[in-house]
């Protein structure tokens, strides 16, 4: 007789291990199957598995759903989630693969935004699950003598993209209570750069210009505050550092330093 540990396992194998055969379904010889096969009826709680899988989807990618609708939105999960089984019972990790599977995905391929628009919308998910910011040290920071020597820090909950796209706009346009008369163009010739942060339990999203997101950039690859400054006026040699970085101090978006 199978001991429960192992029959646990084989339960969550058989409901998570893509589509079932008779050599697959480990399960099989602890059912009885005089009415149904082994697969057939693991089938049924695999079919339980996916619309839960599913609906951790759709909390992730509301945006998503709302674009593509809530029928065809199910019927694309389906694949994603036999090709990107979860590895665990936390689905607060699940879903980080779904932007490059739209990418891929030929009946929305020709909407190239998609991609993107997942991406933040995975990075918005990402924030809200983050740690809380520390407290900026101000004062040690004015002991500091040298940029070669200080390295800042982002906050835990901050991420930075580039889109070719406006999926700032796109994302706005698809909230509960979305902003009227805003202007989308798909066939513009400027990229879109944004920062999320989380203050307190909200995560905000700000459109940034092309320096201060490659000053951001530079310190969230690790480079030293004289190399970010360095990169950020080689884009806009007008751009004030001291108004940039009190700026994003004071936002939560840089959290510390290094020296």
């Amino acid at each position: 007789m199978t001991k429960l540990a192992q029959l646990q396992t084989n339960f969550i194998h058989d409901c998570l291990s893509g589509p079932l055969t008779a050599d697959n379904t480990l399960m099989a010889n602890d059912l009885d199957t005089q009415l149904i096969s082994a697969q057939g009826l693991m089938g049924i709680y695999q079919h339980s598995a996916i619309a839960n899988i599913t609906n951790s989807l759709s909390l992730s990618y509301p945006v998503i759903e709302r674009l593509v609708g809530k029928d065809f939105f199910q019927i694309m999960c389906k694949p994603y989630i036999v090709k990107h089984w979860p590895n665990s019972g936390n689905m607060d990790d699940y879903g980080k693969y779904f932007s490059s599977f739209l990418a891929e995905f030929e009946q929305v391929k020709h909407l190239s935004y998609l991609e993107d628009v997942a991406q933040l919308e995975w990075l918005f998910h990402q924030s809200s699950l983050a740690n809380d910011n520390s407290f900026f040290d101000w004062t040690s920071l004015a002991k500091v003598v040298s940029s070669e020597t200080l390295t800042f820090l982002l906050s835990p909950s901050v991420s930075i993209m580039r889109s070719t796209m406006p999926v700032d706009k796109i994302w706005l346009m698809n909230q509960v209570n979305a902003p009227e008369n805003v202007e989308l163009s798909l066939d513009g010739d400027s990229d879109t750069f944004i920062v999320l942060f989380r203050q307190e339990l909200k995560t905000e999203m700000m459109t940034l210009i092309e320096s201060e997101f490659t000053f951001l950039q530079s310190i969230e690859n690790g480079l030293n505050f004289a190399t970010a400054i360095e990169s950020a006026k080689a884009v806009d040699d007008s751009i004030s550092i001291d108004h940039c970085l009190k700026k994003y101090i004071e936002l939560g978006v840089i959290s510390g330093f290094s020296i």
